[in-house]
């Protein structure tokens, strides 16, 4: 699946508004989309998060197992709130999720803790 596949294949999958079950309580809304990046509102904020690094981690971790933790080690700048440029924890999950609706996953594991985080297996 190339860039631009993945994209169109997310926006026709979750149309604004549809609503995700984060894998522990609450839920992740898709707010809007732009040319580059997908804006969705997990609990009162509203977060963005780029395209292209959402498929370069799905690409990255082709063929593995890939936990929120690995995430945010392969690129914190995304992934990770304590990074020195930090990013979003909030993206790992939202990731999964949408990995989820398209059907590449099935399901989110781990209990999303220090020692067992959230984690899926991606398929060759």
């Amino acid at each position: 699946m190339n860039k631009q596949y993945f994209i169109s294949h997310v926006m026709d999958k979750l149309p604004v508004g549809t609503v995700l079950n984060n894998p522990s309580k609450g839920t992740s809304v898709v707010k809007s989309y732009t040319e580059k990046n997908i804006y969705y509102v997990r609990g009162i904020s509203t977060i963005s998060v780029g395209y292209s690094e959402l498929y370069d981690a799905y690409r990255h971790f082709k063929g593995k197992v890939v936990s929120a933790s690995d995430l945010k080690r392969y690129n914190p700048h995304v992934f990770d709130s304590q990074g020195k440029q930090p990013g979003h924890s909030c993206n790992c999950t939202f990731l999964f999720l949408i990995l989820g609706e398209l059907g590449l996953i099935d399901g989110v594991h781990g209990q999303g803790v220090r020692g067992n985080p959230y984690y899926v297996k991606i398929p060759r």
